[in-house]
């Protein structure tokens, strides 16, 4: 293996809320090099532009860690994350139902952010259509060149010891565990986030929205939309009168 101070500027380079803080934490204990995490081009430090710009100019080698996460999941992570942005808010003001907490993101979140990253940030950025070719679904990963440039993009539904396993072999350095950070458990809203993603119900038309996007249909096959929309989907008006009237015949004592 090469040594670590031989590996290629390493840019963490992704959508906000799919674990990169907890990647860059890692990364940045078992590796001295300087690592750039940035959501945008435009939200790196001047000198980091230029180095990535300079590595793509003149060829030199680049590397890039993309994670990606399913769609509601990470809206509802960074709805809580910027609840206050969203909502004027502060979480701690007061008790909260879940269902009018499920009307403010409904409401407040910019839920295309995840749907268009690939095409409103990363591409301008890398020049690299990342809907250019298929993507291998049921591994959940995929490594692409683009001259000097190697860029690895993987589900974080891969599973910790399994994601490690990916980065570790891209970069070609031994990593032997997870630093994990900016995790939903460890903040003030823990409880009401936990309460929100086991209660929270959405409409068809939102559901649908994201599983027909082009970067959930790229990334994830029909199969695993459809369970994920069943997952979130509110009930129908005759599933709710059925477990209703089964609910009631529980009741009734049998003769």
């Amino acid at each position: 293996m090469p040594e670590s101070a031989a590996i290629p500027p390493i840019y963490i380079f992704q959508m906000g809320k799919v674990g990169s803080v907890s990647l860059e934490a890692t990364l940045a204990k078992y590796l001295p090099n300087k690592l750039v995490h940035a959501h945008n081009f435009g939200d790196m430090a001047a000198e980091d532009q230029e180095r990535w710009s300079r590595a793509q100019r003149l060829n030199e080698p680049i590397l890039l860690i993309t994670p990606i996460r399913e769609p509601l999941t990470r809206n509802i992570s960074a709805f809580f994350q910027n609840f206050k942005r969203d909502t004027g808010q502060e979480v701690a003001d007061r008790s909260w139902e879940v269902a009018e907490v499920e009307e403010l993101f409904l409401q407040r979140y910019p839920h295309e952010v995840a749907l268009e990253w690939f095409d409103v940030s990363f591409r301008p950025a890398t020049g690299v259509d990342i809907y250019a070719e298929p993507f291998p679904r049921e591994r959940k990963w995929q490594v692409y060149t683009r001259g000097s440039m190697r860029i690895l993009v993987y589900r974080t539904d891969l599973g910790y010891p399994e994601q490690l396993r990916v980065v570790a072999e891209f970069l070609q350095q031994p990593i032997e565990g997870w630093v994990l950070g900016n995790r939903a458990e460890d903040k003030s809203y823990a409880d009401l986030y936990w309460r929100f993603c086991t209660e929270a119900r959405f409409p068809d038309h939102y559901i649908e929205r994201l599983g027909d996007s082009k970067f959930c249909r790229h990334f994830w096959s029909r199969a695993e939309i459809e369970v994920n929309a069943a997952r979130w989907r509110r009930p129908s008006a005759g599933g709710r009168l059925n477990r209703l009237l089964a609910g009631m015949r529980r009741l009734v004592p049998r003769s």
